[in-house]
This record gives C-alpha cells, structure tokens and sequence, in this order.
C-alpha cells in the first residue's frame, strides 16, 4: 500500500510540476489524429478513442454510458461496451507483472496458469489458474504504468478545466465536470490499489456466509497485493444474458429477482456495505441462486444513514411535509441562507407527488433521484451517500428487471421493514415495539413543533397566509382547552411508557430495581388516563 501511494504521489507531483505534460499531451494528440471526423462521431468511432486514450477516459466513457438523459441510447449502449470489450495485454506483460509483485514466475505460483484472459478492463484484466492443491482460481492483474498514467490524465484534465473556466469567466458547465472528474479521481486510486478490493471481498464474503443462495468468492490474500489479486473462481450465466433468463420459467424468475432484491436491502439496511456497481453482468446465476462479483466498487452505509433514508421513506408514506423538511436538512447543506418556507413548499410538493400513489409500485432509485434533483434545483448540495446510494438503487433496480419485471426493490424494502426480524436479537424487537408507543407521543408532540417551526417562518417573512386571521374569546379559550389537554396526554403517556422501560429493565436483569418508581408511573399514567377520559365526556363543546 506504501509503494502504491508513493508511485501516485510521485506522478501526481511530476504532472502538477509539468514535466509530462508535453509528452502525454502530444500523445493524445497523436491519437485523436488518427481518426477522420469529417462524417461526423460515431459510436464505436468514440469507443475506439476513449480505448486508445487509455483507462482514465474508458472509465469516463463507461460512467457516461449511464446517463441516458444526456446522451441518445446508441451512444449510451456504445459506451456500456467499453466495461468488458477493452484490448487485453499479451502474455508477456501479464507474466511479467506476476513476478515483478508475486515474486516468482507464474508456472512457479500456479498448477496452470492460463493466457488467454476472461476478460479485460482499463485498470486490468482477469485470467484462469489451478493452485497446486487443484483450487481453481480467478487471478486479476494490474495493467503496468496504469497508476502513473491515470494521474497525468486527470491533472491534465482538470487544468484544462480550470484554463476554460478562466477564460469563459464563469463556473457554470465547469462545476459539474470538475465535481464529476474529482469524484471519479478518488474512485479510480481506490480501484487501482487491489488491496483495496480485497478487502471488500472479505468483508462481503462474511456478511454472506450463510445467507441461502447468495455467493461470493472467497479471496487469497496470501497471493493478493497492490497489483495481483486471487480469488475464487466463479462461472455461469449472467444476469445481463438475455437468452438465458427468458428460457427460464416465470416462478424461477421471479425467485431470483426477489432472491437478489431482498439480498441489496440487505446490504443497505443490515450490513451498512453494498455493491456499489450491481449491473447485470456483476450478478451471476449459479447453484439455484446467485453469485456477486466484481468488488472494485462499494458503498457504505452508517447507521444513521440508514435510520436518514427510513425516516425519509417515512415522511412520504405519511405524506408529512414538516418531517420530509427536517429530514431534508440533515443530508442537504444550503449554498445559500435558508429560506425555511420554500423548503417546506417543496417538500410539500414531493409528498403530494406520492400521495395517491401506493408507494411499493415506485422505483426506490427514481425516488432518491426525484428528491434529491428537486434539492439540487433550489440550491441545496445532497449528502453524497445519498447521491451514490441512488445510482446504486437505481442500477440493481435494472438488474432485477431483466430477471423479473414483477418484483419491485421498494416493495423488498417495505417488506424489510415490516417483517425482519433477526431470532439472535430479540431485545431490539422489544425496543422497536416500545419506539412505536414513543412514535405516537412524538406524533402528538410534534404539533408544538410544528407550529414553532411555522411561527419562526412567519416571523421571517419566509411563510405568507391568505385571508384574515382573527380570534374571540370563545375560540382563545377553546385553543387553551386543547393545549392543556395535549400536554395532560403526552405527559399521561410518557409516564405509562417510562414504566413499561422500567418494568422491563427491572425484570431483564431479575432485580426488580425501580419497583417503586414503575408502581409510581404506572399510577399517575393512569390518573392521567382517567382524567382527560373524564374532561372528555363532561366538557360541553359550547362551553
């Protein structure tokens, strides 16, 4: 990993001192030469370039692949081929590589080591071998100079970024190449260093092991370095083999489809890591299940990222303007000062677009992506985990499609939610049935807020109200009535449930500790109970 950071940072410094700009710029140049464009660009013409030029641009061409809204379709399927059709090294370089980073020749490593490879990509390409016990292995291999290369291009890149933004006088159209470039910089030193992807495989491997019909390969971290990486090796038809999938019946596809659904919710909502590029050829079908491959890219996922994408689920379910709002503000940052009544506004303009829509029948992908370009619009920056979660979403939502067009990732989440349960951890299904009684208490004490929240946009000048607001005595006395009848209720409340915690604490640990305090709560609790039982069946409503 030293060696790895060293030679980048060695490159990088060179390209940023200009030493190499001349040679690797003349040399692009030498290659878009090559080509006649007096007819115009054509797909495979640019498939071609972006080959030529080498993996920093193969990378951009296969992120812009996805954007179908930017670019027409035959450029887009063009682009997508640029992710496995890209011009192997020989033989002799592969060997090479092998014992420059394994330190023995390959025949010394390997029981057969095959040439040909399996496939080739811009960082690397794949190839089959037989350890001496008879294992079957997959081993990657880093194409030679890649590291150096990938960082004159993207210094190269960003200083002509940074001359036309000068000279247009404007950041507009610069930005966003320039936050793209940067994204993809960051992406492509951690897909370069294989120790990295290591890593994933193992921490992915175990999350799975267990879990019934889904696979991953184990990986060989005594053979895995910076530049070599050994795994298992895997085979069978990919989800993305259109042949295959239609050969099989309906009930099987729909297995599988809910089988790979259920297993991404998984990722996201138990084990906080989740393959970050789930196309379909990074799925395959094997042993009446599935097999992931392919861990260069991974996205993780904390708890109280999880516990963000839930409560946004939930604001919209509930078609709760005030809760999408506030959980809006915890994974958007404003470019510029608040103004809390336009939010509100459009937050309520994304609960009324799912109103009247079961919510199960949408794409969980198009939903993020609906959120957060409608933050995006009116000058908010979104949590990046949430920006790549999306892409994530919206990727296996057309993996599960080309196995099954029935099943649906928001109804596998819903389902997640409604139903998981883990037998090992019994105590959180308890503190789950405890946070519902506390939901319906914070339900209530939300009012409060909510009026607060819209008191300080109106003393902001953030929230107009149509029509004239008047109260007589009747209507004051009748808010005071309700106001202390609230706070009776959430207090009657929030006693019952602090005894319930206390009667379950007590009885967890056999001591019966807090006996007194629990008789006590449950006591005024039910007081409580009983008087605003009693204030509702005595009040008169003209009173």
């Amino acid at each position: 990993m030293a060696s790895f950071v060293s030679a980048l940072m060695n490159a990088r410094k060179k390209t940023k001192d200009k030493i190499d700009y001349s040679e690797r710029g003349k040399e692009i140049l030498a290659i878009l030469r090559k080509y006649d464009y007096d007819d115009g660009l054509t797909p495979q013409m640019i498939v071609d370039i972006l080959q030529d030029l080498g993996p920093t641009f193969v990378k951009l061409g296969q992120i812009a692949s996805t954007h179908t809204d930017m670019l027409p379709q035959e450029y887009c399927e063009a682009l997508g081929a640029l992710r496995s059709s890209v011009a192997p090294m020989d033989s002799e370089t592969v060997h090479a590589q092998i014992e420059k980073h394994l330190g023995k020749p390959a025949n010394e490593i390997f029981q057969f080591f095959d040439d040909k490879p399996l496939g080739a990509a811009s960082i690397g390409q794949v190839h089959k071998a037989e350890l001496e016990d008879g294992t079957v292995v997959a081993v990657k291999v880093r194409r030679p100079g890649v590291v150096e290369t990938v960082a004159q291009d993207f210094a190269l890149i960003e200083r002509i970024l940074t001359t036309a933004e000068k000279l247009s006088g404007s950041k507009d159209g610069t930005m966003d190449l320039m936050t793209m470039v940067t994204e993809l910089e960051q992406t492509s030193k951690i897909e370069l260093d294989f120790t990295n992807e290591a890593r994933n495989l193992d921490r992915f491997y175990k999350n799975n092991e267990g879990r019934e019909g889904v696979k991953s390969p184990k990986c060989y971290d005594d053979l895995t370095n910076e530049a070599i990486l050994v795994e298992d090796f895997v085979s069978g038809p990919e989800v993305g083999e259109t042949d295959y999938v239609e050969s099989l019946s309906d009930e099987e596809r729909d297995r599988l489809g809910n089988l790979l659904a259920d297993n991404y919710v998984n990722q996201i909502l138990v084990d906080g890591f989740y393959h970050a590029d789930p196309h379909a050829g990074n799925v395959l079908l094997v042993d009446d299940g599935i097999e992931w491959i392919d861990f260069g890219m991974m996205g993780t996922v904390t708890t109280k990222q999880r516990q963000t994408l839930l409560d946004l689920v939930t604001a919209l379910v509930k078609h709760d303007a005030y809760g999408l709002k506030r959980t809006v503000l915890q994974i958007a940052k404003p470019r510029g000062p608040i103004d809390h009544g336009a939010l509100l506004a459009t937050c309520e303009d994304m609960t009324n677009q799912f109103a009247d829509t079961d919510l199960e029948s949408f794409d969980t992908g198009d939903l993020l992506s609906s959120i957060t370009s409608g933050l995006e619009d009116e000058g908010y920056d979104i949590d990046p985990f949430l920006t790549n979660l999306g892409r994530g979403l919206i990727t296996i939502e057309g993996t599960v499609k080309a196995l099954s067009p029935r099943v649906n990732i928001m109804d596998c989440m819903t389902r997640h939610i409604n139903t998981g349960f883990d037998p090992d951890s019994l105590q959180r299904m308890v503190e789950r049935l405890v946070m519902k009684g506390v939901q319906g208490v914070d339900d209530m004490a939300g009012l409060p807020t909510k009026a607060v929240e819209t008191l300080d946009m109106l003393q902001k000048s953030q929230l107009k109200v149509g029509g004239d607001v008047g109260a007589d005595a009747k209507t004051i006395k009748a808010a005071k009535y309700l106001v202390r009848n609230i706070v009776i209720a959430i207090m009657a409340c929030s006693l019952f449930l602090g005894a319930c915690v206390l009667c379950m604490a007590g009885s967890s640990s056999g001591t019966g500790t807090g006996s007194a305090l629990t008789g006590a709560g449950f006591a005024f609790g039910a007081v409580g109970f009983i008087a605003m039982v009693y204030m509702f069946f005595t009040v008169k409503g003209d009173k």
